[in-house]
């Protein structure tokens, strides 16, 4: 039985954490630990826990956070968890960090992306990415995980194995859109109800650090480097992400071709699912669940692929890849505390 601790455990990503290792057999949430609800019930904060998870929220004290645990969740705003993270720390637990401190970071791209110096920058090297179906012969063995960013699991996913396999050019546009949830659950005018209903609006256009995470993924996992456009918009739902890639293909091929290379990669990944031709992917089919759909198209006359992919942000993009890496980290098999069928309604 390994006993965990969640740091960051009220805001979206947190809560679903909680959610999903309150079935996983080989688990105790020891720990709940929340800076805004400190002495609050958890199921106070989230009341579809009545019953259910009534533990207190413990203050975060960095001093005695890595007591009685043996893996510790930080989903914690970026910058937090690179101020405070101490070896004692390191020494004592195996981390899963679903934050951005520690994805292919260095000092010149955090301060550009977040807007601060990196305190503990030297660190990063030691977290092994968790890009879980493309790395995990070095997750089993990790003691620390950088969790991807959401946008850039998504992408990844959807054109690793084209990269792979040589057959498009190394320049990618990408449009993506995100439920609001992305944004996490500290308000912003940016994604108020009233501003954010009724409308769909880009952000972050050339700025948003997936971009730069997915650029070194591609370069970590291949060896290969492209140029990437990548477009974010949010849209009026509460959770859900389609991202939708343009490629140039390097030679005509054809459809089945191209889902050959797909099944070779995916086919015995669960997780990934690549929908039949004609197909199209939807968010409402991977609602609540780690499960990650793709499908293409491709546009003859300009000898173009279009890749689409959907996950839940919340989910494969976030709570549920992390669960997926303990598992691999812990020996366990990868569905563990992830076995659900998606809620379409």
């Amino acid at each position: 039985m390994i006993d965990v601790g969640i740091i960051g455990a009220t805001g979206y990503a947190g809560e679903e954490l909680i959610r999903l290792l309150q079935n996983h057999r080989e688990v105790r949430v020891k720990k709940i630990i929340s800076k805004s609800y400190e002495d609050k019930k958890f199921s106070y904060v989230y009341r579809n826990f009545a019953g259910i998870q009534e533990k207190v929220c413990e203050k975060l004290d960095w001093k005695t956070v890595a007591d009685d645990i043996d893996i510790l969740f930080s989903a914690l705003p970026y910058g937090v968890l690179m101020e405070n993270l101490t070896k004692n720390m390191m020494d004592k637990l195996k981390i899963i960090d679903i934050g951005v401190d520690y994805r292919f970071m260095d000092k010149e791209n955090y301060r550009k992306y977040y807007g601060r110096e990196h305190k503990s920058i030297e660190i990063s090297e030691k977290f092994v990415y968790g890009l879980s179906e493309w790395n995990k012969e070095k997750i089993q063995t990790a003691k620390y995980v950088a969790n991807p960013g959401c946008y850039a699991t998504a992408i990844q996913l959807g054109i690793l194995p084209l990269i792979k396999e040589n057959i498009i050019k190394p320049d990618l546009i990408v449009d993506g859109k995100c439920g609001l949830s992305g944004g996490g659950r500290t308000l912003t005018i940016g994604t108020h109800y009233v501003e954010c209903n009724e409308s769909m609006k880009a952000y972050r256009i050339n700025n948003h650090p997936h971009t730069q995470e997915v650029k070194k993924g591609i370069e970590y996992f291949l060896d290969n480097k492209i140029n990437l456009t990548f477009t974010p918009h949010l849209i009026p739902m509460q959770r859900g992400m389609l991202v939708t890639g343009y490629t140039q293909l390097k030679e005509k091929i054809k459809d089945k071709e191209v889902r050959e290379v797909y099944h070779r990669y995916y086919g015995n990944k669960e997780f990934i699912q690549i929908l039949d031709k004609g197909i199209y992917v939807e968010t409402k089919w991977v609602k609540g669940s780690n499960m990650c759909h793709i499908n293409f198209e491709i546009d003859e006359e300009t000898n173009k692929l279009i890749v689409i992919v959907a996950i839940d942000n919340l989910m494969k993009g976030a709570s549920g890849q992390a669960i997926q890496n303990m598992n691999i980290m812990s020996g366990y098999k990868e569905n563990m505390g992830l076995g659900y069928v998606p809620i379409c309604i």
